[in-house]
């Protein structure tokens, strides 16, 4: 493909993002229900999916189009930088935490490791939330899409 062809194939796809989401949330469910009449994924799983995504997507396609479409954008960065982020973080402290032959929490009981689990997720997580919130406010949070 030429520049010329690739440019026109995105503007294309831009101005008809619409229905290319539609096709792939058509492909995959029907991959889905496949699946799950083969036995391989759930009927929960897949009547989820059916359900829920429509109206997910549909949420997102409301709220781009509304008057707070920086609002929207600063949260879809500082929620999406935020979980990618936060996982190289957690899975960090974690392993210093739990996996490490000298690590503090390795024996511990299994209550207090529970509790130190799970607060290790929620910090490192907001931790990388917050991160992403102040290196964005460097940023004018245009609308991309």
């Amino acid at each position: 493909m030429t520049r010329i062809e690739i440019r026109e194939l995105w503007d294309a796809v831009r101005e008809h993002g619409w229905w290319l989401t539609a096709g792939i949330y058509m492909g995959i469910a029907v991959a889905e229900w496949m699946g799950c009449f083969r036995g391989v994924v759930s009927l929960e799983g897949v009547a989820l999916f059916t359900v829920v995504t429509p109206l997910v997507l549909f949420g997102i396609y409301r709220l781009r189009k509304t008057k707070y479409q920086r609002t929207f954008m600063r949260l879809l960065t500082v929620i999406g930088g935020g979980a990618a982020l936060g996982f190289p973080i957690w899975v960090s402290v974690n392993y210093i935490l739990y996996v490490a032959p000298w690590s503090p929490l390795r024996e511990s009981h299994s209550i207090l490791g529970s509790i130190a689990f799970g607060l290790s997720t929620v910090l490192s997580y907001c931790g990388a939330a917050y991160l992403m919130d102040r290196l964005g406010k460097k940023r004018d949070y245009r609308p991309f899409m």
